[in-house]
């Protein structure tokens, strides 16, 4: 399986076009291309608690509404990277501080 994996129709009435593409537009500071969504939910891939590195593997799944029908549906996922000390925050956890010798 390919990552990122793209849902670009919805599956209740077939339109690709959703609540925030309409919404960005023509927004001059988000630069054409960029994909975008309502809510971005991050699952992640490794356990982080048992390794010490100063990065996370991730699954970042974006939802958004169809702009036609209204239905909220995952539109995109992809596998990332993001820092473990913000993603243990973002989890209500409290980061460990290395222990320096």
């Amino acid at each position: 399986m390919e990552f990122p994996i793209e849902f670009p129709k919805c599956p209740q009435c077939g339109s690709k076009d959703t609540v925030c593409r309409q919404a960005c537009e023509n927004e001059p500071s988000v630069p054409k291309g960029t994909f975008v969504s309502l809510e971005k939910r991050l699952t992640p891939i490794q356990d982080f608690s048992k390794i010490s590195t100063p990065t996370t593997r991730v699954l970042m799944r974006h939802y958004d509404t169809c702009a036609k029908c209204g239905l909220d549906r995952c539109t995109r996922v992809e596998k990332t990277t993001m820092p473990s000390d913000i993603l243990m925050k973002m989890m209500g956890m409290t980061p460990q501080t290395p222990h320096r010798r």
